[in-house]
C-alpha cells in the first residue's frame, strides 16, 4: 500500500466518521424550542394554517382587504399561535364544508365560532372551550315575534350547517327554513323582508343589530352552547398544543383583553377554567 493511498483512505474515514456525529448532533432536523427539546407537535416554527368562515362578525372578519384577517377568533388564535411558536395564517373557508376540508388538510385547524357537539365529535376533535354562547332570534324592529314559539308557520333564515339551523329543524315547526351560506345573508333577509326572522349565534346577532337599523333581538335562546377549536381526530399533538396555548393566555390576562376588545365587557369567569375532553 502507497503512502499516497494510505492517505487518501484515511482522509475518507476522517469525512465519514465527521458526517456521522454531524447527523447525530442535528437530531434528525425535528424543530425544538429553546431549551432544546422537541416541541409537543414538532411543528414549532412551522406556520400553523387555520380554517375560518369569514365573514362572521365578532368572531372574524375581513380586514383592510379579502386576505387580511380580524375578529375574537382570529385575535385570540394568533395569541395562542405565539405561545406555541406558530404564526397563524387564516384560509377563508365555506362553513358547510369546513369540517371536510379539514379532513383533506387543506389547514391544520378551524376557528370559526364552532359548537362543541356529540355529532361533530364523531368526525373531529375540540379544545378546551374558548367562548360561552347561545342563539338569538332577529326580527324586523315591530315585528309580533318574541319568542321560539311564535315562529311556528314563520319563513326562519339560518346559516347552513350551523346549530342555529338544527335548533330549528329540530324544537320548531317553522313553515320555511331558508338556509344561507353566511351567517350576514341569513340577517339580510330578515332587513330585506324575505324572512320573517332569523336565528343566529347571540353575539353575532347582537353584532349586526349594533350596525345596522330596522332589526331587533326579538329573544335569547339559552341553548347554553361552548365553542371550541376544532383539529382532526389524528392530531393529538396539536390539539394538546393548543390546549396548553388557550390555558396561558386565560391565565395571563391575554384572553380577557381580547374578550374586552370585541365583546366590550369582561368574559364570564366560567370561560376561564372551561374544560372538555376530546371524544
Amino acid at each position: 500500500m502507497s503512502k499516497t493511498w494510505r492517505t487518501a483512505l484515511v482522509a475518507v474515514l476522517v469525512t465519514g466518521a465527521l458526517s456521522l456525529l454531524v447527523a447525530a448532533c442535528g437530531g434528525g432536523g425535528g424543530s425544538t424550542t429553546g431549551g432544546g427539546e422537541t416541541s409537543g407537535g414538532g411543528e414549532e416554527g412551522k406556520p400553523l394554517t387555520v380554517g375560518s368562515d369569514v365573514p362572521y362578525p365578532p368572531f372574524e372578519e375581513f380586514g383592510a382587504t379579502k386576505t387580511e384577517f380580524k375578529g375574537f377568533d382570529v385575535e385570540l388564535m394568533e395569541a395562542i399561535g405565539e405561545r406555541i411558536g406558530r404564526e397563524v395564517e387564516v384560509q377563508d373557508t365555506a362553513f358547510p364544508t369546513i369540517f371536510r376540508d379539514l379532513g383533506q388538510g387543506k389547514f391544520e385547524a378551524v376557528a370559526s365560532a364552532t359548537t362543541i357537539t356529540p355529532e361533530r365529535e364523531k368526525t373531529v376533535d375540540f379544545t378546551n372551550p374558548y367562548y360561552l354562547s347561545e342563539q338569538a332570534i332577529v326580527v324586523k324592529e315591530g315585528s309580533e315575534i318574541d319568542s321560539p314559539e311564535k315562529l311556528n308557520g314563520a319563513t326562519v333564515a339560518v346559516q347552513q350547517g350551523t346549530t342555529g339551523q338544527k335548533y330549528v329543524e329540530d324544537e320548531l315547526e317553522a313553515g320555511e327554513i331558508r338556509p344561507f351560506p353566511e351567517g350576514p345573508d341569513a340577517v339580510q333577509a330578515v332587513q330585506s323582508g324575505t324572512s320573517d326572522a332569523a336565528v343566529i349565534d347571540y353575539p353575532v346577532a347582537q353584532d349586526a343589530v349594533e350596525k345596522s337599523s330596522g332589526i331587533e333581538i326579538a329573544t335569547a335562546i339559552p341553548t347554553e352552547e361552548e365553542y371550541g377549536f376544532v383539529v382532526s381526530q389524528n392530531n393529538e399533538a396539536l390539539l394538546e398544543e393548543l390546549n396548553e396555548g388557550l390555558s396561558e393566555v386565560k391565565e395571563d390576562g391575554t384572553y380577557a383583553r381580547i374578550y374586552k376588545t370585541w365583546f366590550h365587557k369582561e368574559p364570564p369567569k366560567a370561560i376561564l377554567t372551561a374544560t372538555h375532553k376530546a371524544s
